[in-house]
């Protein structure tokens, strides 16, 4: 028997309408949402869900702080044979990182790591660190 249940990648709408229909017939709502959360990634945890957080209390387990390892810096001038976007189950994740917008994305990591290096961390600790100061 399951006493909490919680949601992966449902919108806020979808996840009211699930505590709605859970309060109208006296079942167990959904707890938490896993979304994912990254410097990329910030607009359903910080802007969507806050206040599913404080009218039904659902609360929030993210994934994927450093973006599928693009924030890591691996992927900063292609996709190594080595790396999992090498690999055919992952083609969207290559995808993504060559397209346009991984460019763009990839431009803005050589942004921050000035800020890391006066911080005396990496970026993936910098990102995580962002990732965690705002959940506090």
């Amino acid at each position: 028997m399951a006493m909490y249940w919680g949601t992966s990648r449902w919108s806020a709408m979808e996840i009211m309408e699930a505590y709605s229909v859970a309060r109208q017939f006296n079942l167990i709502p959904p707890v938490c949402e896993q979304a994912e959360y990254h410097i990329f990634q910030r607009e359903k945890i910080e802007v969507q869900l806050p206040e599913l957080y404080h009218k039904i209390g659902v609360g929030a387990m993210t994934w994927s702080p450093l973006a599928c390892g693009i924030i890591s810096g691996k992927y900063d001038i292609g996709v190594p044979d080595s790396s999992r976007a090498s690999l055919k189950c992952y083609q969207w994740l290559k995808d993504k990182i060559i397209s346009e917008e991984g460019r763009r994305q990839q431009a803005k990591l050589k942004d921050l790591i000035p800020i890391a290096e006066r911080l005396s961390c990496t970026l993936p600790q910098l990102a995580i660190g962002e990732n965690s100061s705002r959940r506090s």
